[in-house]
């Protein structure tokens, strides 16, 4: 009996003491959060003594400047609200600093509010800067209050993400509903899907010009993956086997070509092909084997050979990083059950570099869909991919902001449809 009390008494501390480090754990992200509720409430302070004063220059004063221009019944109202939003930072601010009763769940909805007091403040503004600010501040108190301290140390790059992708994505999405009025702006208030229709529709007796530009561009990528792969995975296989420091030196002659700009290096091509470049000066002059130069820019073959040489070392990194790490414990178990070197590549090799494969191919396909600048320059502007379309509406003069947009997402669609499927592929192969 006395065992079976002692038994219980033990479980009923280790149960408390658990309990109670678990409370200082949750206490300690929401006095943080009650710290960052104080801090705000004394930033809005000052901004509202500044606006007083006609002080300006910092962000969310611009936005406050802005808004008592241009929405002048706001105005009266401004520092009431002001005023009554500082009481409530406060008062949630030393609600968790004292770890008050049901403090958590006023923390988190005060600070959906302020998120949502961000999403209000640029629209009512066009202050990015300032609506940024309250935005982040807001949403990293919500992520102390969440009480997780990976979602607290991932804060910045889903802020960044959000900011520089997930934002003009949506704003691209948007536009793409709208039109394109006689100065340039894009005008949503009538949305349609006049652009869609457009992508899809004849032009005249020229026929589907749209769809043609789509199918040229997705075969002109997959080629150059293709090409690139078939180039990169033996280099990649032929580096790993080296020694450590001739590895070395090769993964920098890999990377030496990102120190210039890709315009630079496609120029350089045409220094080598055109007519009186390099390759004709030494079949005509040297070898003596042609009498005219040679037509090679402004062809699918200089376009290539541009795509392929500017985006090999996508391809190559990903295949040594995959090639590097492979056990060669495996390919030796293979030799051993009596597979001969094709069948231990086929069966052991391949698949256990397919991460590499993927990771490659994916680097190369994306950003050859919509690169221009290798087909402005070697194919001479007669290769028109969608690249080129997207360039034309958004630079030119006589571009459509709005259809661009629309081409746009149709590509982003199409990119993230087939990256899944490409994903999907190399999991079951993979599982296979």
């Amino acid at each position: 009996m006395t065992t079976a009390v002692s038994t219980a008494t033990v479980v009923k501390e280790y149960d408390d003491d658990t309990h109670r480090r678990a409370g200082a754990y949750a206490l300690r992200f929401d006095r943080r959060a009650g710290w960052v509720a104080l801090i705000s409430a004394i930033g809005w302070a000052a901004f509202l003594i500044r606006d007083m004063a006609g002080v300006g220059g910092l962000p969310v004063e611009a936005g406050l400047k802005t808004l008592r221009i241009e929405h002048a019944d706001l105005a009266t109202l401004l520092p009431f609200g002001l005023v009554a939003w500082m009481a409530l930072s406060a008062a949630v601010g030393a609600a968790l600093l004292r770890g008050v009763r049901r403090s958590w769940t006023a923390g988190r909805l005060f600070a959906a509010l302020g998120i949502g007091l961000g999403v209000a403040f640029f629209f009512l503004t066009r202050d990015f800067g300032g609506a940024l600010l309250i935005g982040g501040v807001y949403g990293f108190m919500l992520t102390l209050l969440s009480r997780n301290a990976g979602a607290m140390l991932a804060f910045p790059s889903l802020v960044w993400l959000g900011v520089f992708f997930v934002l003009p994505l949506v704003g691209v999405v948007v536009f793409s509903f709208g039109r394109t009025t006689d100065l340039g702006q894009i005008d949503v208030s009538t949305p349609s899907l006049e652009h869609y229709a457009r992508i899809i529709s004849p032009v005249g007796v020229s026929g589907l010009v749209y769809v043609n530009i789509i199918v040229r561009t997705v075969y002109v990528a997959l080629l150059t993956t293709v090409i690139c792969l078939v180039i990169g995975y033996p280099f990649a296989f032929w580096i790993a086997k080296q020694p450590e420091r001739l590895r070395n030196v090769l993964l920098m002659l890999v990377m030496i070509p990102f120190w210039t700009n890709i315009l630079i290096r496609t120029y350089a091509w045409v220094i080598i092909l055109r007519r009186d470049g390099l390759i004709n000066n030494f079949l005509i002059d040297v070898l003596g084997v042609i009498n005219r130069p040679l037509e090679l820019m402004n062809t699918p073959g200089a376009l290539l050979l541009g795509l392929v040489y500017g985006y090999l070392p996508f391809m190559v990194l990903p295949l040594y990083a995959s090639i590097e790490r492979l056990d060669k414990r495996y390919t030796e178990a293979a030799h051993d059950l009596y597979a001969n070197p094709f069948r231990a590549f086929v069966r052991v090799v391949l698949p256990l570099t397919l991460p590499g494969i993927i990771a490659g191919s994916i680097l190369v396909f994306i950003p050859v869909v919509g690169s221009y600048v290798v087909s402005n320059v070697l194919g001479g502007g007669k290769f028109f991919l969608i690249g080129n379309l997207l360039e034309q509406q958004f630079i030119g003069s006589s571009g459509d902001k709005a259809f661009g947009a629309a081409f746009g997402v149709v590509l982003t669609v199409l990119m993230l449809g087939a990256t899944l499927v490409y994903f999907r592929l190399g999991r079951k192969a993979a599982l296979t």
